[in-house]
């Protein structure tokens, strides 16, 4: 009697589902480009062990793939072009690669199926730039949920983003404000590697 009242309880057990978004992971920003950064560069090996580690969840790749008239072009210099090695993934976490969303702006949500992601109960966000593509994704994500009120747990690993220096760009201080707002935004913002 124990052990099929056990079996029942097992049965009933929910299995988590984990989906896992990687922004802009490209050559363009981690190796080489106009908008090359030795900080994103430096997140590569953390992301992999990382993606090793989940490699039996959902795994997204959300790619900046750009024509050379899109209109964020305007404020930034040419980068990630179409068709060229700064829009592929960098070769350390092509492995990974279960699929790829292409973009054209900052802002991957308007490219991914939104129906997709009631499968799963985490959403897990990882890559850069942290106070542009990562903010302004997480954000809207957790908008979007807020406002079908769906409570959906969306985390941003703290130590798998990363985002540039530039002369009125501190790193360090747009990284920390831009982890600051998703976390008073509701997402849960946290260290992978403890």
């Amino acid at each position: 009697m124990v052990v099929e009242l056990l079996i029942v309880q097992d049965a009933r057990k929910k299995v988590m589902l984990n989906k896992i978004f990687v922004v802009d992971m490209v050559n363009g920003f981690a190796h080489h480009g106009n908008l090359y950064s030795k900080n994103i560069e430096d997140i590569i090996k953390p992301i992999e062990k990382f993606l090793e580690t989940n490699k039996s969840s959902s795994i997204t790749f959300l790619c900046d793939f750009h024509e050379q008239d899109d209109i964020e072009m305007n404020e930034y210099p040419l980068h990630c072009l179409k068709n060229t090695s700064e829009s592929e993934v960098v070769k350390e976490l092509s492995k990974y690669i279960q699929n790829i969303v292409y973009k054209n702006c900052t802002n991957s949500f308007f490219f991914i199926n939104k129906d997709e992601l009631n499968k799963f109960d985490t959403i897990e966000i990882i890559g850069c730039c942290t106070d542009i593509c990562v903010l302004q994704f997480a954000t809207t994500l957790k908008t979007y949920f807020n406002s079908l009120k769906i409570n959906k747990d969306i985390i941003v690993y703290s130590d798998l983003v990363a985002t540039f220096d530039s002369e009125d760009h501190n790193a360090e201080e747009f990284n920390t404000f831009a982890l600051k707002l998703m976390k008073n935004a509701g997402i849960k913002v946290q260290k992978w590697l403890k």
